[in-house]
């Protein structure tokens, strides 16, 4: 063990010492001036290793009186460097003087500390996230306590992967959210206990939390102007949400969108079937800023089908005069300004044939749940319906498609894309025509629908598919899905021809480059494909006789020596490929089960789709990847990482393709021409973290979709390979990666066209509602666009 020790330098009380192996803490405190805050620094054998402020809440100081306890440190290294160090010295910054006393280190490793009852951090406004040990089987009960008083309580619902390479567990995880009353500006503590009243490593935690956001506040505040810029950048690092559990709540707080002006229209309200009838009326009769008139098509089947005769009388009838006709199950209950925000949408969107909302699903109890949708996602749209239970189209486009014989909501929706066109990346303006056929997006929760029978909904849904993929001339395999909250189908179109090359980098790691190959080798046909393996200097004999084995199988190894690089590794071996697609493959992922390369390929058979990546499973079962989300903590971060692989996500994306801002280089597949007309990754500003982001977002910038496929589904060791990153020199450039993306893509972070902006931008995505939400105007898919910055900066 390290040695602890506590000594007083002049009129300073200072500490350092181990508390597990991989982490040093301590203290530096003035009792002269116990307001004052320190900063120190960590040498370990002389050298700079870290530099932290010395405000961390410390509970033996405060009960000792000794200021407000704000006056603790605390360092995490990797153990490795650590246990290999021999002295260890905490300094105050710039003087020199070391807290406490040097540690020296045995050349033992220290022994491992108790297992951990879990662990809890802020994250930001009043939630609090963590982990906790114990039954996996069953969620804990975990409880904070503000001033000794019990304040919030949650269950461990959630998932988390803790561990490295071969020893990871899936834990329960929890997201805890404080009362309303704690958003006072003010600063708390908050104490966080497991189920047996253990207190959990990181409590207790301390928090400050603003009502509507720390720029709000000080909007009201006029000789702070100065601040609002910081006021700013602090929400969207430090973003605030509720729980969407909350919803009811949340609403009132923050309640539907209302028109700017009367949109003095009359809209036609055709509701299918007459199930709840009652209910849809009494919600028209409040309507406001609009006029309307009514109809009850008889519905068929399922709750989405209905006789098109009945429709067609319904527009030469009452309807004859509505520019706009709105369409939903019946049962729907509209909010007050539902019709006259459609409409007021469709008006800022002339070229758009319809708009449609989000809206929630009502429970037996009264309590609704909130689905919020994406700016227009063509590849969610087919295997969910996306936006088809609840929209309005203009009166000439409803008339053509029941000219065309619609049927259903699903196919009368898809009708706007029947002459779907797309013919590969745009090179001029990305903006152009983009209009011309997009369905609008209206955030903003704008009805309450039924629940639906999936079975019969999904069967309908697949028939509207194949009618829709027929009218386009487009062949594919359509049948249902599994949907947990909405309807699905999985489209599976023929794969396009050429070969792919798989490229995957490496340096030693015998056991994990086998495993990958090997699962190749199980579930694609290798004849058919290039293994590029990419050598980034391997030393082990293991290794090199590995390389000999892919050589005998067909396989090809690359050496692309130099430090380690990602970018730059991939560039060379895109250069040196010979296939017509590259799968971008880390060396530490193996595939599960055959199909999954086919299933990549198949959806690039959409002219218009510049990258596809997989889902990705940790070995604990728990999702590493389900897509990637642009603003949370003002960077990029995987969704549905807190999600179990049986679970379907929200809104049932773990279970439906759908479009993302970007996916993984660890599972990513493009076309070898597109990649390098591209530039490939950026090798100077993202040589590790963040090429394939910024990779995706510039072909998204093209024109292009990015689409994340469930249907292919992998197991990813995450960095088993290099380890996670945590000596300073990875910290520093890691945090330069960043600063890059926020400086090139920071319009796109805070927009994100595949997410939600009443979503929150917490570190977990699709786990609660933005507080304050961001703003909504009306939306189309549109494509991001880079900031020039100059070198240097």
């Amino acid at each position: 063990m390290l040695k602890r020790t506590d000594r007083n330098s002049g009129a300073l009380r200072s500490q350092a010492a181990m508390i597990s192996d991989s982490q040093i803490a301590g203290f530096v405190f003035d009792p002269s001036d116990p307001g004052r805050r320190f900063v120190v620094e960590m040498l370990i054998d002389g050298f700079p290793a870290g530099v932290s402020r010395a405000d961390l809440f410390d509970r033996e100081l405060a009960r000792e009186g000794a200021g407000d306890g704000c006056h603790g440190f605390v360092f995490t290294l990797d153990p490795s460097v650590l246990h290999a160090a021999r002295r260890v010295e905490i300094r105050l910054a710039n003087s020199g003087d070391i807290v406490g006393a040097p540690l020296f280190a045995p050349a033992a490793a220290p022994p491992k500390s108790d297992r951990s009852p879990g662990e809890v951090g802020w994250d930001g406004g009043l939630r609090m996230t963590g982990w906790v040990d114990g039954d996996p089987s069953r969620a804990q009960t975990i409880r904070a306590l503000i001033d000794g008083e019990q304040v919030a309580e949650t269950k461990a619902t959630r998932w988390t992967h803790i561990g490295e390479g071969h020893e990871v567990r899936a834990f329960r995880r929890f997201d805890l959210d404080l009362p309303l009353r704690f958003a006072d500006g003010l600063a708390h503590v908050a104490t966080v206990l497991n189920e047996e009243g253990t207190e959990l490593v990181g409590s207790p935690c301390g928090f400050v939390a603003f009502r509507d956001g720390l720029a709000r506040f000080l909007e009201s505040r006029a000789e702070l102007d100065s601040e609002k810029p910081r006021g700013d950048f602090y929400d969207r690092i430090v973003p605030q949400s509720l729980p969407l559990d909350f919803f009811a709540q949340w609403r009132e707080i923050f309640p539907p969108p209302a028109p700017e002006a009367d949109a003095r229209s009359l809209v036609g309200v055709a509701l299918v079937g007459d199930e709840g009838i009652e209910d849809s009326v009494a919600g028209l009769e409040a309507q406001r800023g609009c006029g309307w008139v009514a109809a009850a098509l008889e519905g068929g089947e399922s709750a989405v089908d209905f006789d098109p005769a009945m429709l067609r009388e319904f527009l030469a009838g009452d309807a004859k005069d509505c520019p706009i006709l709105a369409f939903a199950p019946s049962g729907t209950v509209l909010q007050p300004h539902a019709l006259a925000v459609l409409a007021q949408a469709l008006a800022a969107f002339p070229a758009a044939p319809l708009v449609y909302a989000d809206f929630t699903f009502a429970e037996p109890d009264g309590g609704e749940w909130p689905v919020a949708l994406p700016a227009f996602d063509y590849e969610r749209m087919l295997e969910q319906g996306c936006g088809a239970l609840f929209f309005a189209a203009r009166a000439e486009f409803v008339h053509a498609a029941a000219e065309a014989g619609a049927a259903d909501l699903f196919r009368l929706f898809f009708f706007a894309q029947d002459r779907r066109r797309v013919v590969g990346p745009r090179i001029a303006d990305p903006d152009a025509g983009q209009a011309a056929a997009a369905p609008v997006h209206q955030p903003g929760f704008l009805a309450r629908l039924p629940r639906l029978d999936l079975a019969k909904t999904s069967a309908r849904l697949t028939r509207a598919v194949q009618g829709h993929l027929a009218a386009r001339g487009v062949q594919g395999r359509i049948g249902p899905g599994r949907g947990a909250l909405l309807p699905s189908a999985i489209v599976a179109r023929p794969a396009p021809r050429g070969r792919v090359s798989i490229l995957i980098p490496t340096r030693d790691r015998a056991d994990l480059l086998k495993a990958c190959f090997d699962s190749l080798a199980r579930t694609v046909d290798l004849a058919a494909c290039e293994v590029v393996v990419l050598d980034n200097d391997s030393v082990e004999p293991e290794t090199a006789a590995l390389f000999e084995e892919i050589a005998g199988q067909g396989g090809r190894v690359l050496p692309v020596p130099g430090p380690f690089n990602f970018s730059r590794i991939v560039n060379r071996g895109a250069e040196a490929a010979g296939g017509d697609f590259l799968l971008l493959l880390n060396n530490d992922v193996e595939a599960l089960r055959t199909g999954w390369l086919e299933e990549m390929l198949s959806r690039m058979a959409e002219p218009d789709v510049g990258a596809v990546g997989a889902a990705l499973l940790w070995p604990s079962a728990v999702v590493q990847h389900g897509g990637v989300v642009l603003g949370p903590k003002f960077a990029a971060l995987h969704a549905f990482n807190d999600r179990i692989d049986s679970d379907p996500g929200y809104a049932d994306l773990l279970r439906v393709a759908h479009e993302c801002s970007a996916v993984t280089a660890a599972c990513l597949l493009t076309e070898r021409r597109l990649f390098l007309d591209s530039g490939g990754f950026d090798e100077a500003r993202f040589p590790v973290n963040f090429n394939d982001v910024d990779y995706c977002l510039r072909l998204r910038a093209r024109g292009l979709r990015v689409v994340l496929t469930p249907h292919a589904r992998l197991l990813h060791r995450e960095s088993a390979t290099r380890g996670p990153e945590r000596r300073p020199d990875q910290a520093f450039r890691s945090l330069r990666e960043l600063r890059n993306l926020r400086a090139i893509w920071g319009e796109a972070l805070t927009a994100d066209p595949a997410y939600h902006p009443m979503l929150s931008l917490d570190q977990t995505p699709f786990s609660a509602l933005a507080w304050p939400p961001r703003p909504a105007p009306p939306r189309l898919p549109v494509w991001p666009q880079p900031r020039p910055v100059p070198p240097g900066f």
